[in-house]
């Protein structure tokens, strides 16, 4: 099916220009019926019923089994989790830190690697390492500044695949080198590829990995994933635990821990509607074929980049060209506040934005949906402002 033709099944691109996927991505109708069907079910028919039951307990397995086909790894690797931020959380507070460990992570990060690593900082006395890149760092650059910060005391590094503030591609198959030879692990925060770029953690060979379907994946908020090797799932201790974290208890105070099972980090009371649209925006993603979406976006990107650098007063802040490159378009506009200039994109040609304060940047996030015409329509209102 054409571009073209998809775009008729994700009815906010008939309402809208909308480049904000890397914030939460418009739902196709699919999904929203998978969602809906499944909770209409469970009004229907009573959600505890033996039938439905059985229902329920067939989605949860198969959308377990939907994340790990997009991450090419076995299913008994794969936690399911609310996003991105629960599953990095799940390993930064499961690892045996001792005091004096070294974390290693990145300047351009998300809070929900920051935040989480700072904590680590004042609870466990880990040392944390920020190195600093620029917004569009040469991969030569990278891998150069983390060797230099590698010693026998790092234990994790901790970065986004894909940066949310700029769109910088790490380069993570080479650090993922470096780390092993150094004997650390490596956490990756994957909110920003999965559905974005084709992704295959057996080529990788990282030891964790965190995404999240709302984002690029379409999928509905609330259903995420994180993958742990499976040698390595018996190595984290859950901070947040239900019965699902022992094999067996008794009254009396007795209990024996549920070790090798990544079930362990989830909870319960999860919602089967949501499992049912995430496992729905899955096999959408998977039937348009990964690697046609991301060489998709990057020509977008291309475009887009080489389109807003003619405008007097622009600056890019994302890889201009390279391996460095994604979807993801950061630029700022001289004498424009970036949250001012996505509003005046709103209110004049309807599209759909974000600020990145960070970067004090306006930030566009290019999907399979979006075109080459919506493109020109953002460089035109940019000229009417200017």
């Amino acid at each position: 099916m054409e571009f073209t033709e998809l775009r008729k099944l994700i009815p906010a691109t008939s309402e809208n220009i909308y480049m904000n996927t890397g914030w939460s991505g418009p739902s196709p109708s699919n999904v929203i019926s998978a969602i809906h069907e499944q909770l209409l079910l469970e009004s229907a028919k009573g959600p505890t019923s033996p039938p439905v039951l059985d229902i329920i307990h067939s989605i949860e397995d198969e959308t377990r089994e939907s994340f790990a086909k997009l991450l090419n790894v076995e299913a008994k690797e794969i936690t399911l989790t609310q996003n991105t931020t629960d599953g990095l959380n799940i390993v930064i507070n499961g690892i045996d830190w001792q005091n004096g460990d070294e974390l290693i992570t990145f300047s351009l990060e998300h809070s929900s690697v920051l935040i989480p690593a700072y904590y680590l900082q004042q609870r466990k006395g880990v040392k944390v390492k920020v190195i600093q890149l620029n917004p569009d760092e040469e991969h030569d650059s990278i891998i150069s500044k983390v060797e230099k910060q590698l010693n026998e005391r790092t234990k994790l590094l901790f970065f986004s695949h894909i940066q949310y503030t700029s769109g910088l591609r790490m380069p993570a198959k080479e650090l993922r080198r470096l780390t092993k030879n150094h004997g650390a692990k490596m956490l990756l925060d994957g909110a920003q590829t999965a559905g974005h770029i084709s992704l295959d953690l057996k080529d990788l060979d990282c030891d964790y990995y965190a995404i999240t379907g709302h984002k690029w994946l379409l999928g509905p908020e609330g259903v995420g994933a994180l993958f742990v090797k499976e040698n390595l799932v018996e190595t984290l201790t859950p901070a947040k635990v239900s019965g699902r974290a022992a094999l067996q208890y008794d009254q009396l105070g007795g209990y024996d821990p549920e070790i090798l099972s990544p079930r362990k980090f989830e909870l319960t009371s999860t919602n089967s509607g949501l499992f049912a649209g995430a496992n729905e925006a899955i096999k959408f993603h998977l039937d348009i074929g990964p690697k046609l979406i991301e060489n998709h976006s990057n020509t977008l990107a291309n475009y887009a980049k080489s389109s807003l650098e003619k405008i007097e007063g622009i600056t890019i802040h994302s890889p201009l060209s390279g391996n460095g490159c994604s979807g993801l378009v950061s630029f700022s506009l001289k004498n424009w506040d970036p949250k001012d200039l996505v509003n005046e994109f709103w209110k004049k040609s309807k599209i759909v934005s974000r600020s990145v304060k960070e970067l004090e940047a306006v930030r566009l996030s290019l999907d399979f949906f979006n075109t080459t015409k919506e493109i020109d329509q953002v460089v035109e209102c940019i000229k009417e402002l200017n």
